[in-house]
């Protein structure tokens, strides 16, 4: 079962991982020192598995509420795995920290094709798609 632990015990070993995902989004609405100070306050959290490298596979995820209907969603900010059966693994985890913690759904967000496909080996659903025009000039 993931386990949390204090972020900076781990930092170290998980920022080369952190910054890989971070240079391969298309969008950059974060930067890595944001997932260190959300960790730091009590606003997301480092899941580990016991008796595995952080560095081999560990997700940060924060409890978020919607303000208009109260649902609670467990929101995976990262998540960084190098092998398809550590990712089993993590998937099933994950599923049992949201349902004990009563929350009504899992999100994440990805410019990943192939991530979409595999999570929904696990019962994740695309539920929408963004459409974006860039303006020459204004970038």
């Amino acid at each position: 079962m993931l386990q949390a632990v204090d972020v900076r015990t781990v930092w170290d070993e998980i920022s080369p991982a952190i910054e890989k995902i971070h240079s391969e989004l298309p969008w950059k609405d974060w930067r890595m020192e944001d997932i260190y100070a959300a960790c730091m306050s009590g606003q997301a959290v480092v899941l580990v598995q016991p008796n595995t490298e952080p560095q081999r596979a560990f997700c940060v995820v924060r409890m978020d509420t919607c303000e208009q209907t109260g649902n609670k969603s467990l929101f995976i900010w990262i998540a960084w795995c190098q092998d398809d059966e550590g990712a089993k693994e993590v998937y099933k985890d994950l599923d049992e920290i949201a349902t004990n913690s009563e929350c009504d759904s899992i999100d994440f967000i990805t410019g990943s094709q192939k991530l979409v496909n595999y999570a929904q080996n696990f019962g994740y659903k695309k539920v929408m798609y963004e459409v974006k025009k860039e303006l020459k000039g204004n970038s």
